[in-house]
């Protein structure tokens, strides 16, 4: 059974990554990951690094807002040092200059890693879209 204290850490890390991705906030949201963390978008190569997640993130965020952001968690796996978590994610990319929202609806795994202080932080976040052909992950919609 995982310690309630890990879980309400890790709860407050999706909170506020969740929150940052709503907001717009690359700084806020690239925060949530290790310094030498990795996101794997879909169709796009490994972005590596707090920093270049950070700017990946923003270029994503310039062109795009969220809207009904909705979040359930479907498994989620805590060691000592090391947890698994296995969720989704559903609601809709307003394109910032101006057009049709792009529906999503993606799962997701991440691996996460205990600080010194006993936060969590993500080291490697993965992710793809259950919407064929008419999400921002695919060739046909413009990418950041």
């Amino acid at each position: 059974m995982p310690n309630p204290d890990d879980l309400r850490a890790i709860g407050s890390l999706y909170q506020r990554m969740a929150t940052a991705a709503v907001m717009g906030n690359a700084a806020a949201y690239a925060a949530c990951y290790t310094e030498d963390g990795v996101l794997h978008p879909p169709h796009d190569l490994p972005v590596q690094g707090r920093d270049e997640v950070q700017k990946w993130i923003d270029a994503l965020f310039g062109a795009w807002s969220m809207k009904g952001h909705t979040v359930s968690m479907d498994d989620q796996q805590v060691g000592t040092t090391v947890a698994f978590s296995r969720y989704r994610g559903a609601g809709d990319f307003v394109p910032r200059a101006g057009g049709e929202a792009v529906p999503y609806d993606l799962k997701y795994i991440d691996t996460l890693v205990r600080q010194p202080d006993g936060s969590w932080l993500i080291a490697c976040h993965m992710w793809s879209s259950n919407v064929p052909g008419s999400s921002v992950w695919t060739k046909e919609v413009d990418q950041p």
